[in-house]
């Protein structure tokens, strides 16, 4: 079997879902062959690949704000105006790459893991024979705008909840279409140490209440402010810092440990691999909501305290813990009061803890490769491509305005 992955660099998902799935389809048959394609780095120009990938992380930085007001005026795409929609003008630039790829590698399934990628396969699809399945993931526990656009260019859609599934078929997607398979992270999240094995790796008291603070990519908080929550909490707690590859952020939270004379017990990390012993090891987590991190968390059964001032699907994957009782809101000036009331009301952490294991979908990764692998050979002997990028985009955008002139004579 070929495999071709389309992905991009906007956020971190969206390349680990693929490494995820091209690491499980290799362990099922290493004789796969596998591409992955980063579409933005390989076909845009280079200040489009900075803005899809750099540009994401500033605005979310520094500018969530305005990232959420444009984040929203998408969502004014709809199914009726899906073809006007500014979104398919967005994804010429890599449509032409994309197209030479397909035809270069042949591959009996095309996965993207990114909305532009499914959108361009679905403009494609207009006017150019694609033989291969072509299939597209949620991977974020809310709907982001343009999925609308894509019904007709895909013959799988993975969908994150079974929530999602009647919005989906609103927007114009078939039974046939829609699984329900959740968001694929690794095997190792799904076979954990316990909680007393994870405590002991790691030094930890075995009985004392665990927080794992996750001060990652674009935190809203300060750490100043962070501590001075912590002295609030009444009792001694234990505190894991996750800082990932921020080393100005480590060095800060070291200093403070050393100087805030507080009563809890601190271990400050970088960047780290023993992630799943942290999550196993701790009660609650104090953090952001992006999409594979929050599958992590629920799949290790760890309930959360997730901030504010979020990218707009991270409040989306927010409101979704909130509303399946498997998280707690918390601003900067709350912090203290929710973790001193889930240690003083042990059954109000165990129906957080409790919730969140309800919604684990652990085989994510295991359904996903099982679709991908179940698809058939494709047959790319009739097609004979020397279009040019010119072509390419002229045959497309001819076959859109036809698709709306007919809309608009019905």
């Amino acid at each position: 079997m070929r495999v071709l992955i389309f992905t991009a660099s906007a956020g971190n998902g969206h390349n680990s879902s693929a490494k995820r799935i091209t690491e499980k389809l290799l362990e099922k048959d290493p004789t796969t062959v596998i591409e992955t394609v980063d579409m933005y780095k390989s076909y845009a120009s280079k200040p489009k690949a900075w803005a899809m990938e750099k540009g994401y992380f500033f605005l979310c930085n520094h500018c969530v704000s305005l990232y959420n007001y444009f984040f929203k005026k998408s969502e004014k795409s709809t199914v009726e105006n899906k073809d006007k929609s500014k979104c398919n003008k967005e994804v010429y630039p890599i449509m032409y790459g994309m197209l030479n790829k397909i035809y270069e590698f042949q591959p009996d399934v095309i996965v993207s893991t990114y909305i532009f990628g499914a959108i361009a396969l679905t403009n494609l699809k207009r006017y150019y024979k694609i033989p291969a399945k072509t299939m597209c993931m949620c991977l974020d526990y809310g709907i982001s705008p343009y999925w609308e656009c894509c019904p007709t260019g895909l013959d799988y859609m993975f969908l994150t909840n079974e929530g999602m599934y009647d919005a989906f078929k609103e927007k114009g997607y078939s039974d046939k279409q829609l699984i329900v398979s959740g968001i694929p992270v690794s095997d190792k999240f799904n076979n954990p140490p316990t909680k007393e094995e994870a405590r002991k790796s790691l030094g930890l008291d075995p009985d004392m209440f665990t927080v794992v603070l996750t001060t990652q990519s674009f935190f809203p908080i300060k750490n100043k402010t962070i501590f001075r929550e912590l002295a609030k909490v009444q009792k001694p707690i234990q505190i894991v810092v996750v800082n990932g590859k921020n080393t100005k952020c480590k060095k800060e939270i070291d200093h403070l440990i050393s100087t805030a004379n507080l009563p809890h017990k601190f271990i400050s990390l970088g960047f780290t691999d023993k992630i799943v012993e942290i999550f196993s090891a701790s009660d609650i987590l104090l953090g952001k909501a992006g999409g594979l991190f929050t599958t992590e968390q629920i799949n290790l059964g760890l309930p959360g305290l997730i901030v504010d001032k979020l990218p707009q699907q991270e409040i989306y994957n927010k409101q979704y813990l909130i509303d399946n009782n498997c998280a707690l809101a918390v601003t900067k000036d709350t912090i203290a009061d929710n973790i001193n009331h889930l240690i003083n009301n042990p059954s109000c952490y165990e129906l957080l803890r409790n919730s969140t294991l309800a919604i684990r979908k652990p085989n994510a990764l295991e359904d996903i490769c099982k679709v991908i692998t179940d698809c058939p050979t494709a047959d790319y002997s009739k097609i004979n491509f020397t279009d040019t990028k010119k072509d390419v985009i002229r045959n497309v955008d001819r076959e859109r305005k036809q698709t709306i002139k007919e809309q608009s004579a019905k």
